[in-house]
């Protein structure tokens, strides 16, 4: 009896999700791309979006950085692809956009606004969005077969 009042105290206490979940919308985002330009998450409704949270330093994400090339080759005139860099300078992400090949649009997180907002615990970070903003996956790198959800956001 005692272990499930405990359970039902700790139920009751916790509160809302911290963090945004599937099925919710996503936190606004406000910052700036890697060449200066203002950015602004809103901007991309109306079409499906994969925001990418990453870091020069991340191995994962040098890892992952092919696969999300190939889907913004797949699917470039369908879908926005962003990826956040994690708290770096912008001579940093510069570089290390370079070296991975991220031709996509790169935005910036200098004071980590941004991760705090979408409480990101680690990285790679990837979320995708439908075209109104609703989160329809979040998880610690692709989906495992990311085709599946795009192909159905896309059409």
């Amino acid at each position: 009896m005692l272990a499930f009042l405990i359970a039902m105290f700790l139920a009751c206490s916790s509160g809302p999700p911290v963090a945004p979940l599937e099925g919710r919308s996503a936190p606004a985002i406000e910052s700036t791309y890697l060449d200066g330009t203002a950015f602004e998450l809103a901007d991309l409704r109306g079409r499906p979006t994969m925001l990418v949270f990453w870091a020069s330093w991340c191995g994962p994400c040098r890892k992952e950085a092919p696969e999300v090339a190939r889907i913004v080759d797949g699917y470039s005139d369908k879908l926005h692809v962003v990826s956040i860099n994690a708290g770096e300078d912008p001579s940093t992400a510069a570089r290390a956009a370079q070296s991975m090949k991220i031709t996509w649009p790169v935005v910036l997180d200098p004071t980590g606004q941004i991760q705090s907002s979408y409480d990101v615990q680690a990285i790679p970070l990837v979320l995708i969005l439908d075209a109104e903003g609703i989160i329809r996956f979040r998880g610690l790198g692709l989906p495992s077969d990311p085709h599946r959800i795009l192909d159905g956001l896309t059409g």
